[in-house]
């Protein structure tokens, strides 16, 4: 019988270094991951660090409307509308077994741009203890070695200094302030958002080695013809 990962290739990739591992969400990640919001995102000393407050949205389990529900159609909708031309890999981060966070790589035009933003967050019992980082090298390493971009951009709130201490251990340099606006239920705002990009000249690498798997059958399935130049040794 087929597996799931050969019928959806981004299933079989697995990016891991140290304690920190990296896997498209699965709809068994879901509970826990729900219970994860539930625990708290937002660090209430920062700006909220989101387009719009889907995890402060009210917990109602089983409604048509509020968290999990609107979370759900959002998470499904990335595999609904996974292609070639524009793709979004929703990463669960799980530190020694529990997840502990998301890690998101999004590109549209990967050939011609070269370019796929990141976005991360994690829950904050678990902030503060070097996970950002790694996870962050991690998708930004997967992301040069094995897909070939030449660039990883990146934002975030002005204020939020935790994401920009992220930012700049991972070699993300200034790129200028991108005027963005913010949906919570206390209305709609427009705040100053700073963007950051990395480049595999200013990457800093995590000081242990990193392991890939699948990366073979989801540049197959994502039409990324490489070849072997330039294509990370490890597990190609």
């Amino acid at each position: 019988m087929l597996t799931l990962e050969e019928i959806f290739p981004p299933f079989a990739l697995r990016i891991a270094c140290g304690p920190v591992e990296l896997r498209v969400l699965r709809d068994d990640d879901l509970p826990e991951l729900v219970e994860l919001v539930r625990g708290g995102i937002e660090d209430p000393d920062l700006p909220m660090p989101f387009l719009l407050d889907w995890h402060a949205q009210p917990f109602s389990l089983g409604a048509p409307h509020g968290f999990p529900t609107t979370s759900l159609a959002w998470w499904w909708t990335q595999r609904a509308t996974f292609a070639p031309g524009e793709w979004r890999l929703a990463l669960a981060v799980r530190r020694d077994g529990a997840l502990v966070g998301m890690q998101d790589l999004h590109a549209r035009g990967l050939a011609e741009t070269g370019v796929v933003a990141t976005g991360s967050w994690l829950g904050r019992a678990h902030q503060g203890i070097g996970t950002g980082t790694l996870m962050r090298q991690l998708a930004v390493g997967f992301a040069f070695d094995e897909l070939g971009a030449s660039r990883c951009e990146s934002g975030y709130v002005v204020g939020n200094h935790a994401s920009a201490a992220v930012s700049r251990k991972v070699g993300y340099s200034d790129n200028g302030l991108h005027r963005i606006v913010q949906r919570t239920r206390q209305g709609v705002a427009g705040v100053d958002e700073h963007r950051v990009v990395v480049t595999p000249a200013t990457f800093v690498r995590p000081s242990d080695d990193i392991a890939v798997e699948g990366a073979d059958a989801l540049r197959r399935f994502l039409g990324i013809d490489r070849g072997l130049e330039g294509v990370s040794p490890i597990n190609r």
